[in-house]
């Protein structure tokens, strides 16, 4: 993640990444949708691309560059791709991908793809860019530090907390460490912040709680966060929240070459911990 996130204004022209009738899937107009639409033409190109012997990434690549749809609900699940409208979830599209089509894929790589963000092809910033188009990897980005970065450095603030009260205590009265966390950061509790974010947006109002509302509500906290905040302070938080991702990618690695060195099983490793956080953060 070598490039910095682009400011508000900054958006390149769209290049299609929002195509015919995508409005009625955009999150900020609320409710849930029967069905999915519009891509049934994308996916049956995937799988014609995947018969053509070409590798199964590549053709994953020129299918999340020529998708439309920010939002589907497929089989009951919401797979929402743009999230605040500006934050391009791609894992999420390349799961819907794969899942979508009946062709035998090396399952280690997508796996390797979709949890540990492994590419199975060498790819440079410089080409994901080209491959996605100016608008989708600007989205991308938005994604990155706007989602990923947030949650990192939500963690980071919560573990220095933690260590602040002398770690973790089995007490009724101790202080609530997200509450904190929240604070510490935004300058405000979770409860403010969510009706905060009720109120903009509309959402949140059920008692259901999805994986994309909640990725939403991290998006807009960032946003919040670099337009109330000094930028010396958005530099340092977000330096903080990209150290807290190197860690637990680093973590991440060194447990899978453990395992992949192991010939039986072994006793439990405390750093297992770590790798499940990964899947939060990620």
């Amino acid at each position: 993640m070598s490039a910095g996130i682009e400011g508000p204004g900054e958006r390149p022209e769209d290049d299609g990444f929002i195509g015919a009738g995508a409005d009625e899937l955009d999150e900020e107009h609320g409710g849930s949708l029967p069905v999915a639409l519009g891509s049934d033409n994308d996916l049956l190109q995937f799988e014609l691309d995947l018969h053509s012997g070409r590798h199964w990434f590549d053709c994953l690549l020129d299918a999340v560059s020529r998708w439309t749809a920010r939002r589907e609900i497929v089989n009951g699940r919401d797979y929402q791709y743009l999230i605040g409208g500006e934050a391009f979830d791609w894992l999420a599209l390349a799961e819907r991908l794969v899942d979508a089509v009946d062709f035998p894929l090396p399952q280690d790589e997508v796996d390797a793809l979709l949890w540990h963000r492994q590419f199975p092809l060498p790819l440079t910033e410089k080409e994901l860019e080209q491959r996605f188009g100016a608008a989708k990897y600007w989205a991308y980005l938005n994604f990155e530090y706007g989602v990923r970065v947030e949650q990192a450095l939500q963690l980071a603030v919560e573990r220095a907390l933690l260590k602040e009260q002398g770690g973790i205590r089995f007490s009724h009265d101790r202080r609530d460490p997200d509450r904190d966390v929240h604070i510490r950061i935004y300058g405000a509790d979770q409860d403010s912040l969510l009706e905060e974010f009720r109120d903009e947006t509309g959402r949140f109002h059920s008692d259901r709680v999805s994986q994309c509302d909640w990725q939403a509500f991290t998006y807009w906290l960032f946003q919040r966060r670099i337009n109330r905040q000094d930028p010396a302070r958005v530099a340092s938080d977000t330096r903080l929240g990209l150290k807290m991702i190197q860690e637990l990618e680093d973590a991440a690695r060194a447990r899978r070459r453990r395992i992949a060195g192991r010939s039986a099983p072994a006793e439990a490793d405390p750093t297992d911990a770590i790798e499940a956080v990964v899947v939060a953060v990620g």
